[in-house]
């Protein structure tokens, strides 16, 4: 009974992952960054970028767009292959403990990318910019009494 229940939710939690679609569900377009493009158009607005920077930065978002995407579909990939290795008649544990090590490299990699991303973006910034930055980013995290708009 414990192997089916294990198997089952084996099953349903990478199907599960497979079908979200990262904020806003069906018909969002998914080529926009975690935060939402109007908010991060007025960032950038308020920061009285310089067309240089303006040009630098949208090259970047265009770079991390792309890694960003492949990364996505490497952990794709690695969930449909954990549900297939789940499936199985007799599931083998260790190739199923190597797709969740996969699995888990692939979202470090994200993590990481995204606080290199933050800090390349910040090394294009005046000491300025970055304060104001760092204040309005402040005002909008999760926990430290801002807000995040509605989800």
């Amino acid at each position: 009974m414990k192997s089916f229940v294990i198997g089952g939710m084996l099953l349903v939690m990478p199907v599960t992952g497979l079908l979200a679609r990262p904020h806003g569900g069906p018909g969002m377009q998914d080529s926009y960054s975690r935060m939402d493009r109007p908010r991060a158009e007025r960032m950038i607005d308020n920061l009285s970028l310089t067309p240089d920077q303006r040009e630098a930065l949208q090259q970047h978002r265009l770079e991390q767009r792309k890694t960003m995407i492949n990364l996505r579909s490497k952990l794709a990939l690695l969930r449909t292959d954990l549900a297939e290795a789940a499936l199985k008649d007799k599931p083998n544990m260790r190739q199923i403990d190597r797709i969740a090590d996969k699995i888990g490299n692939v979202k470090a990699q994200m993590t990481k990318e995204r606080i290199r991303s933050r800090l390349q973006v910040r090394g294009m910034l005046t000491d300025e910019q970055q304060e104001m930055m760092d204040s309005r980013r402040l005002m909008m995290s999760p926990g430290k009494g801002g807000c995040r708009g509605m989800r």
